[in-house]
């Protein structure tokens, strides 16, 4: 037996002598008090989540880290030589306001700055897969860390921490120190010392359905003694060299969602800080051109050999090992998988069950056609709509699903411990790994828009 399966072995006892009605009833009450709530066809429902963290050994983190940094930087490499004119062959590609946009220099190096990445990782290898990258605007940071604090209080959780060792990671420490290196960076470049105490401006729309998460970043900061204030981007004043918030000078900014700046309806409010950053005047993070990071081809690049010379030996290696085949699909071309070479389509028509059909842009698992699900006839049709003009649709290989055990309620009923699907998102700041949650699902979708379930992490050991 695996230390993993020891782990979950003696938790499911735990729960079940702790009374788990009860510890879930609290936790989702306080869950909800802190704003975490799903809002669909217009009502709102308590997040989903189990009473049972994620269980990785700790062994296991050097390897994640690892294989998360070689990634970032791939990701990096890849806008960079995008944004320099490199011809991807339309496997990242951007138009309108978000490509102008693209194209203001931040200023300070490194622009993939705060991202989540989608991965299926199984506990007993430590075998990684990652889906798809989350770069331009992750979201999920502040409802971790307060859910995080929750479990932490549970008695199962209290039980669990006087059996073994347990490293958790709050995401808005290191988002913290990511966005401090960030605006030293920027004052580095732009000549001027940087201050010990920098005012921060975190931004979302006013009306945002995740508005409490973005507030969490805001309460972390100034418990840890720095100046943070909430602003809508419609808040900001510019006058040329400096950016204020109802009289506040603001120093450095983190943005929420790109689309509370371009869409219609605040692009024409927003002037002001779209201007500074245009004049370099403002740190800004993430900034605008991380979303070339957020195409779901991007693992087309990392996993055909005909790029392999834009990165290094060790980033390749890692790619070789995590990225599961992926293309765009382009009626007529023919591509090789596994050996058999075939015009795209005809290959996934003939090979429904070996793949899963994404839009490239797109997020909460909306839009995606897995073959294993899906009857021919229906597979068929999904595949001739994905090849007309202007669809833009990326074919991934479809890759072994990890399972784990939750402890189910219903009807303030404990049915026990019940597999679900699940896939772990590892979350990067400036570059370096910094913690992960994770989400659980019935279904081949995984994701909380579908009706997932969002737990934390816990990374485990031996007491010694």
């Amino acid at each position: 037996m695996s230390f993993i399966d020891t782990v979950n072995r003696e938790y499911e006892k735990m729960v079940g002598e702790t009374d788990p009605v009860a510890q879930l009833k609290i936790l989702t009450e306080k869950m909800w008090e802190k704003g975490m709530f799903m809002e669909m066809h217009g009502k709102k429902h308590p997040f989903p989540t189990f009473l049972k963290p994620y269980f990785v050994d700790m062994r296991h983190r050097d390897l994640i880290s690892r294989h998360t940094r070689n990634i970032i930087r791939g990701v990096e490499k890849v806008g960079k030589l995008f944004l320099d004119g490199y011809n991807f062959e339309g496997l990242v590609h951007q138009e309108g306001l978000i490509a102008e946009l693209s194209r203001v220099d931040p200023v300070y190096p490194s622009f993939q700055v705060m991202v989540r990445l989608d991965c299926f990782y199984h506990p007993e290898s430590g075998e990684m897969k990652f889906l798809e990258f989350n770069c331009g605007d992750p979201s999920g940071m502040g409802w971790h860390d307060a859910m995080l604090d929750i479990f932490m209080a549970m008695p199962a959780i209290k039980k669990l921490c006087e059996r073994f060792d347990v490293h958790t990671d709050h995401l808005l420490e290191s988002h913290l120190n990511a966005m401090l290196k960030k605006y030293r960076e920027f004052c580095e470049v732009k000549g001027f010392p940087a201050k010990e105490n920098p005012v921060f401006a975190i931004v979302c729309w006013k009306e945002s359905t995740i508005i409490t998460d973005v507030l969490e970043i805001v309460e972390t900061y100034k418990r840890r003694g720095y100046t943070a204030v909430f602003a809508d981007p419609a808040d900001f004043k510019y006058d040329g060299e400096h950016v204020t918030v109802n009289g506040t000078l603001i120093d450095a900014v983190y943005r929420d969602a790109i689309d509370d700046f371009i869409k219609p309806e605040f692009w024409p409010h927003c002037q002001d800080i779209i201007s500074a950053y245009r004049d370099g005047n403002i740190c800004f993070v993430n900034p605008v051109r991380a979303a070339t990071g957020d195409f779901k081809t991007l693992p087309a690049i990392m996993s055909d050999e005909k790029y392999r010379k834009l990165f290094t030996e060790e980033e390749w290696q890692t790619m070789l090992e995590t990225v599961p085949w992926t293309r765009l699909i382009r009626p007529g071309e023919k591509v090789n998988y596994m050996g058999e070479t075939a015009e795209i389509t005809e290959l996934m028509k003939g090979n429904k069950d070996a793949f899963v059909l994404k839009p490239n842009v797109g997020y909460g698992g909306f839009g995606i056609f897995i073959g294993l699900d899906c009857s021919q006839n229906d597979w068929n049709n999904a595949v001739d709509k994905a090849a007309q003009p202007g669809a833009d649709c990326a074919v991934q290989e479809f890759v072994r699903i990890p399972l784990d055990t939750f402890p189910v309620v219903e009807n303030d009923q404990y049915l026990g411990f019940q597999p679900r699907k699940v896939n772990i998102n590892y979350w990067s700041h400036a570059g370096e790994f910094a913690g992960a949650f994770l989400r659980a699902a019935v279904g081949n979708i995984i994701n909380v828009h579908q009706g997932g379930g969002l737990v934390p992490v816990f990374f485990l050991s031996e007491k010694h």
